[in-house]
């Protein structure tokens, strides 16, 4: 029999302070047979006391004797049943380090609808195996729950920007019936029948609707909301599934933090998308450690928009309160200030601005300059213009200190262009990768 203790193990690769080692990598027993020995290296008689234990018990080796004095004694089989054990958990070890070596952390942030999710979801699309047939047939109720929504914010606005509806009975008919339904229904439980979605098609092609649409800018309105409603016939339809489009398209407020790990070239990419409610905010101080990237998502599209900045004023009559509102646009760039120049990212953070939505934007400025959100802009109002002095605006706020250390990279994006986000994507990961690399000397 061959007793072992772990003060063995401080001297174990040191062949004089041990009798019983007599040949590199083997060990002699009591009965005199050679077997393999496991160098370590030097540790305290605390660690290697620990060590030895943890790995007896988690090998699950039933121990003759008594650890109490720190000596366990056990048969040979055991002996080379342990050391199996004990190369495949240096093994285990190993890759687990390997592939933390490997893995590169992209912290998605940015406000609300800026389309963080969205591009989560092409992540899932371009290097996953995408969405599966039981998931395009459960989007079908969240594509047709942002259709009803639509057809809400429409009348919403209609009444808010006193456009009178048409003088048409059955028109108010379809109105009076879909607002019944709207009652009627949690968010989560719309299924668009028949009847609702004649009622939806009349709303929508009636002159009314028609005007409020072409003053959408003034309203609060769903991104897609054209877009399902111009294809409503084959949402409303029994058989209907979602389609990829249809999923990228489709909204819902992210809730908590979503990830996905996906290889890429010859990395591992841990993309972490946090949910830009004001009140999920709270929770990205918990993502910040080990990133390797920000990608900030703001919405260029928003110069002309508004929203709720989470701060009560009372109103000028009245004892009533109601939520102050600032320019959804300048929002963004309050939340980019505050994460860019951010002490608790260090030198290997690259990074990353997203100007998304420059499909909508470039629609926009056909009717509105930016001018309506910065006062000083006195250039033309064509895109190439626009966007260089919204991406000037935000690059302006981060101090020129930390813009030495890691500078701002700044990419012009459409979250719904799958093409598009595959190129952008391929660059940020090189400048991740590139940035990490550089701040620790290997470049």
């Amino acid at each position: 029999m061959l007793t072992l203790s772990p003060e063995n193990l401080n001297t174990a690769s040191q062949p004089s302070a041990n009798p019983l080692i007599e040949h590199p990598g083997q060990v002699r027993t009591s009965e005199g047979e050679l077997i393999p020995h496991v160098p370590r290296q030097t540790a305290t008689t605390a660690e290697a006391t620990s060590n030895f234990n943890f790995r007896l018990l988690f090998c699950g080796f039933h121990v003759h004797g008594s650890l109490s004095n720190n000596v366990a004694t056990f048969s040979q089989e055991d002996r080379k049943q342990l050391y199996q054990r004990s190369v495949e958990i240096d093994n285990e070890i190993e890759q687990a380090r390997d592939k933390m070596r490997k893995t590169y952390k992209i912290l998605l942030l940015g406000g609300p609808e800026s389309g963080k999710s969205t591009i989560f979801k092409q992540m899932r699309i371009l290097h996953l195996d995408g969405f599966s047939e039981l998931d395009f047939l459960n989007f079908r109720f969240l594509v047709q729950a942002n259709l009803v929504e639509a057809v809400e914010q429409l009348l919403i606005g209609a009444e808010k920007c006193e456009i009178p509806i048409d003088d048409d009975e059955n028109l108010r008919k379809h109105v009076s019936y879909f607002k019944a339904y709207k009652r009627q229904v949690q968010r989560n439980e719309i299924e668009i029948t028949y009847e609702l979605s004649k009622s939806i098609e009349a709303i929508y092609r009636s002159t009314f609707i028609q005007r409020m649409i072409m003053r959408r800018d003034e309203i609060e309105l769903l991104d897609s909301a054209l877009y399902f409603l111009n294809d409503i016939d084959r949402i409303s339809a029994p058989e209907y599934r979602a389609n990829e489009q249809d999923v990228l398209r489709a909204r819902a407020p992210t809730s908590g933090i979503n990830e996905i790990e996906f290889p890429f070239k010859e990395y591992i990419l841990r993309m972490v998308d946090v949910g830009g409610q004001r009140s999920e905010q709270r929770k990205w101080i918990h993502c910040f450690d080990n990133v390797n990237g920000i990608l900030f998502i703001a919405e260029i599209s928003a110069y002309n928009m508004k929203i709720d900045d989470g701060d009560e004023i009372l109103k000028v009559s009245g004892n009533g309160k109601m939520k102050s509102e600032m320019n959804r646009l300048k929002y963004s760039m309050r939340l980019f200030k505050r994460i860019f120049n951010n002490r608790c990212f260090g030198k290997k953070t690259a990074m990353i601005l997203f100007l998304n939505k420059i499909d909508i934007f470039r629609e926009k400025l056909k009717k509105t300059s930016i001018s309506v959100c910065f006062k000083d802009y006195k250039g033309p109002q064509g895109f190439d213009q626009s966007a260089s002095y919204i991406q000037e605006r935000f690059t302006r706020l981060v101090g020129s200190e930390i813009q030495r250390e890691r500078p701002v990279y700044c990419h012009f994006t459409n979250a719904t262009d799958t093409r598009n986000i595959d190129r952008v994507i391929e660059s940020c990961v090189e400048t991740v990768f590139k940035t990490s690399m550089e701040k620790v000397g290997f470049i």
